[in-house]
């Protein structure tokens, strides 16, 4: 099977615009091209795409998933009402991107959005106060609540124990649960019941000091899992899974103890088949030096230099620890410079008796997993913070005592150099490992720029960059199926120019649909308004 992406969405603005239409693909020519040259440029629909005018450089705007039944976008309007509180516009959008219903909700001025989670029924946004002091007396959050089944929205707000941040929101059962953590370490459990109003705080029991690190929702096992990661003298030494249900009752609580040198980093987590708890999580290097609990969760400094897969549930959990350095095909995965120090250490090592190979590690993004069949997908993105030192004379009081230089350190981005997958089978083997390099250029943001999913039997590996869709595929047994692809995103009007992007992110929407979202600044004398800055969605298919 060969994949054909297209693409079809539709522009938003209100009045809702006309519908696009679909060309049919040629797929025998396609193919005959794809046998030739093992490449193809594939043909392309009448772009249709949902945009808002983005007013403002850090206007809020966010889009919660619905899978199948589409989604809602939220985003900040330049519109406030009698009380000079901002309406936010919350948009309703079926899965070809069409708008059902739209509702302006006044909230606080000076507030941002910060996570959401949603269940087959209600959808809950949390927002935090973003300093303003008017705001400050009254509320640290506030939430806004939408039972989907009746289309009513709800509002509530409180504030948390003082030098406390919230990590994230997750909807299961029409509860929501926030987890909350201390400035100083140690943290809490809110759980809110989306149709009576009613709550209830649980402080996860740990001994010593410990931070809430990442949580998940389970809508099929109706459970939350929390992970905790667990200090003694603010030394990091082990990493508590509890699971939860929506009451809030505890179900679960397993621990994994810190080995030698190294520790638990970013991690997913999944049931399997018998409802047992598995984590793969990334194996950072550890020292044994004090730490401040503040910004744990937000740290990505760390290296990692393998992977943990695990299973509780029974009387002995099962652990497999895999590292870079012995996986055969890692070194594809390395920047150019990293593959020439293993080189020169293989050289060095030839002559020894007993020659051990060079560590190999890597800085990561937060990892996703996909279902792949019988295997499941570890995928997770390697990115290098890149600098460059810069030499500068100072000269004394008047210039009359001399100069002297000095040198500073400027920060160029981060390079997004690889992404690498791991394929695990049910009981936690390795069976095989690939990678995709997607060439980025530098950015200043650590937010995820690829996705993956599953179109029939192929695992489809995308990337945006730069109204560029980069794109590959994968069999069952790892082999890669083609080469790297890459497309251009189809404008809404043909004389659009996009003269700048950030923020592109692509993510798998329902089966084998992608979304591509972002902010762009786009061109085109055409128009009455010859330069726009816009807030897209779009909608990715492979077939």
């Amino acid at each position: 099977m060969f994949l054909n992406p297209f693409w079809f969405g539709r522009i938003c603005n209100p009045p809702v615009p006309k519908r696009g239409f679909v060309i049919p693909m040629k797929n025998h020519l396609l193919i005959a091209l794809l046998l030739i040259t093992n490449w193809a440029t594939a043909q392309q629909v009448e772009p249709v795409r949902y945009e808002v005018n983005r007013w403002h450089k850090t206007q809020g705007c966010h889009f919660q998933s619905f899978g199948e039944n589409g989604g809602l976008l939220l985003y900040e309007t330049e519109k406030t009402d009698k009380a000079k509180h901002r309406l936010w516009n919350f948009a309703c959008v079926d899965s070809s991107l069409y708008e059902t219903r739209s509702d302006l909700i006044p909230l606080p001025d000076k507030i941002k959005f910060f996570d959401a989670g949603s269940d087959a029924r209600f959808a809950a946004f949390l927002f935090v106060n973003d300093g303003n002091k008017k705001a400050s007396d009254s509320l640290d959050f506030l939430v806004v609540a939408i039972d989907r089944k009746e289309i009513a929205y709800r509002t509530f707000w409180d504030k948390w124990p003082e030098k406390s941040m919230p990590l994230s929101v997750e909807v299961v059962d029409g509860t929501m649960m926030m987890a909350i953590n201390n400035k100083n370490g140690n943290g809490l459990l809110r759980f809110y019941d989306l149709s009576s109003n009613q709550y209830g705080a649980i402080t996860p029991s740990s001994s010593g000091s410990f931070v809430l690190f990442q949580t998940a929702a389970f809508e099929k096992e109706h459970c939350f899992v929390v992970a905790a990661k667990e200090f003694e003298d603010k030394r990091f030494v082990s990493t508590s899974f509890l699971v939860y249900s929506p009451t809030g009752n505890l179900q679960g609580s397993y621990r994994y103890e810190n080995i030698p040198n190294a520790a638990l980093g970013r991690m997913v987590f999944r049931f399997d088949e018998n409802r047992n708890l598995v984590v793969i999580g990334t194996l950072e290097r550890e020292t044994s030096r004090k730490v401040s609990l503040e910004g744990v969760t937000e740290n990505f400094d760390k290296e990692s230099v393998g992977v943990v897969w695990m299973k509780f549930g029974g009387t002995t959990p099962q652990t497999r620890v895999f590292l870079f350095k012995d996986m055969p095909e890692i070194e594809h995965a390395l920047t150019a410079s990293d593959r020439v120090r293993l080189r020169e250490e293989k050289l060095k090592n030839q002559n020894k008796d007993n020659p051990t190979r060079g560590e190999i590690a890597f800085q990561f993004l937060e990892p996703r997993l996909t279902d792949f069949g019988d295997l499941t997908i570890f995928a997770v993105e390697a990115f290098m913070p890149y600098y460059h030192t810069e030499t500068r004379m100072s000269y004394g009081y008047y210039g009359y005592y001399g100069s002297y230089p000095y040198t500073y350190t400027v920060f160029d981005g981060y390079d997004f150099f690889s992404e690498i997958l791991l394929a695990f089978d049910r009981d936690g083997l390795l069976l095989w490992q690939q990678s995709v390099k997607f060439d980025n250029e530098l950015t200043y943001d650590l937010t995820p720029h690829s996705s993956e999913g599953v179109c029939h039997d192929e695992l489809v590996v995308a990337s945006l960059y730069h109204n560029n869709l980069r794109y590959t595929a994968f069999g069952k047994d790892g082999q890669a199926l083609m080469n790297l692809q890459n497309e251009k995103i189809a404008p809404i009007h043909g004389a659009d120019y996009v003269e700048d992007e950030y923020f592109a992110q692509i993510k798998q929407w329902y089966w084998n649909r992608f979304l591509i979202f972002g902010s762009q600044i786009i061109q085109n004398s055409t128009q009455p308004k010859p330069l726009r800055t816009a807030f897209y969605l779009q909608k990715v298919q492979y077939d």
